[in-house]
């Protein structure tokens, strides 16, 4: 049996069930999904939000395939699923247009000065702004040059811009004019005008950015996050913003999600605030449902799988 832990409104979950040649138990609730794990042969949950622990591990005796919608599977127990020999697979891949789209998006909005423009707006107030700068000629430096990374480079390159990628392994890749390795990371903040992070959420990239990251960057520079919350600090973040250490920031990830309605992150007319909706478009549920489609039917057929999650790994 297909146990989804995700809801079938998750539209992931609404077109895997329409593509799947067998049925899905979606389970509203651990109390529920509790009691299903006992027929439990596949999983499908998000390693972004999952709620399968230990517990419910050992109640699932039949479990032999975890699938994850999202390309981090960091709150998946991975451990205990290597321990029992069940593999784990994520969609890498189905939302790198998406969150390329709205890396692009994120920059022409800071470069056209959009969130100024939109509360003026709201106050009828007719001003304009002189010396806005084109993306053209401006530097990207990409943290994470995965899939998503790489076509965000290439967007950005169709644009004019100089794009630099950082890699923990560093090769030559398209979209990217220098791949450098993570540990050039402060060498190189300080020649980007963009700085976008798309690592994963790993022990080596917990708080990747913090004061000495943001004190090396531009002050004309802006910071765009759509990877994990924890990659950032936020303390640091937001003392980068409150000195003008760098101009602006655009956010789809936080520590806590909701972001707290405290947060001075809320207030600061240099920073957009997204809902951790980046990549949360009709072509990623597509994308992500055909992935899962794949592996189920390659599992019922003892093929190989894909985006099989290896050892040592989080994405």
């Amino acid at each position: 049996m297909i146990v989804s832990l995700l809801d079938i409104t998750f539209p992931t979950i609404g077109l895997l069930a329409k593509m799947c040649d067998e049925p899905i138990a979606v389970c509203r609730g651990r109390d529920k999904a509790m009691r299903a794990m006992p027929e439990a042969e596949i999983i499908v949950t998000s390693g972004a939000s999952a709620y399968l622990d230990e517990e419910m591990l050992d109640a699932a005796k039949n479990l032999r395939l975890v699938l994850s919608t999202s390309a981090g599977v960091e709150k998946i127990p991975i451990e205990a699923l290597r321990r029992r020999g069940i593999p784990l697979c994520n969609t890498r891949g189905a939302h790198a247009l998406s969150i390329a789209e709205y890396v692009l998006g994120a920059m022409l909005c800071f470069s056209y000065r959009l969130p100024f423009f939109i509360r003026n707006q709201d106050k009828a107030l007719w001003q304009n702004v002189y010396g806005i700068e084109t993306l053209e000629g401006k530097t990207l430096c990409v943290v994470g040059a995965g899939s998503i990374g790489s076509l965000i480079g290439k967007k950005a390159r169709a644009l004019g811009m100089r794009v630099v990628g950082l890699k923990r392994t560093p090769e030559p890749l398209e979209g990217f004019d220098e791949v450098l390795p993570v540990s050039a990371l402060l060498d190189t903040l300080g020649k980007a005008d963009f700085v976008v992070l798309i690592t994963p959420l790993t022990p080596e990239t917990y708080h990747l950015f913090n004061d000495a990251a943001f004190s090396r960057m531009k002050p004309s520079a802006v910071f765009i996050n759509v990877s994990r919350g924890d990659t950032v600090d936020e303390a640091a973040l937001i003392r980068a913003l409150e000195r003008q250490a760098i101009a602006g920031a655009v956010l789809d990830v936080f520590h806590t999600e909701p972001l707290p309605k405290d947060s001075p992150l809320w207030s600061m007319p240099n920073v957009l605030i997204t809902p951790h909706n980046s990549a949360l478009t009709q072509d990623a549920f597509k994308k992500s449902a055909e992935i899962l489609c794949e592996n189920i039917r390659r599992f019922r057929k003892g093929e190989p799988l894909v985006n099989l999650i290896e050892d040592g790994k989080l994405y």
